[in-house]
């Protein structure tokens, strides 16, 4: 599988490397992402499409006594993201090998949901959109976070199965989700949009 390939869904040694490299590249983005929401201190959280784990790390150094979900369909960022939050792993924070579409959380049980560059990969959108509202409660937020780069690289051309959203498009989305007060905020090619369950 080409290296393009497992951008959305990692696999063997390829993507142990990729997830890796992930939790490393991204940190500027994750790091201002997270200036653009609060974090609650306490109840239940997830990362979707949570890849190598490192926001799942963040998600808990800003939450005192919060319990952390990562949710992924790739075997490799279940195992990494494992790893990387061993200490924690049982007690405040638990993994589960899984799809956006079909959370393993009961209904309006979540206070935050988050996305990092991973909306792109997900083939029914709207559906997760649905399924993500669905488990939030009433007044829970969902915070998608994604840099797209350059517009005029055509990352779409590049990437395989790969949507290039905009924020408009996001917010267009959770509105038709059933979400409200959508906020969107950038910086530079990365935005954060935000919606209210």
């Amino acid at each position: 599988m080409g290296i393009m390939k497992q951008f959305g869904d990692p696999r063997g040694l390829v993507g142990r490397l990729l997830v890796s490299g992930m939790n490393l590249g991204h940190t500027p983005m994750a790091k201002w992402g997270f200036t653009q929401f609060s974090v609650p201190q306490k109840g239940e959280m997830a990362d979707i499409g949570c890849g190598g784990g490192r926001n799942l790390r963040r998600l808990l150094e800003r939450s005192k006594e919060g319990v952390v979900y990562g949710v992924d369909l790739s075997p490799v960022s279940v195992e990494k993201s494992k790893r990387l939050n061993r200490k924690q792993l049982g007690k405040r924070c638990r993994v589960y090998l899984a799809s956006a579409a079909h959370l393993p959380f009961r209904d309006a049980s979540l206070d935050l949901v988050t996305a990092f560059e991973t909306v792109y990969f997900w083939p029914d959108i709207e559906g997760c959109f649905r399924e993500i509202r669905r488990t939030l409660k009433p007044g829970g937020r969902f915070a998608v976070v994604n840099d797209p780069g350059d517009p005029d690289k055509h990352w779409e051309n590049m990437v395989p199965n790969m949507t290039a959203y905009t924020a408009e498009d996001i917010a267009g989305l959770m509105e038709q989700a059933g979400f409200a007060d959508t906020k969107i905020t950038r910086k530079q090619f990365t935005y954060c949009v935000v919606g209210t369950a």
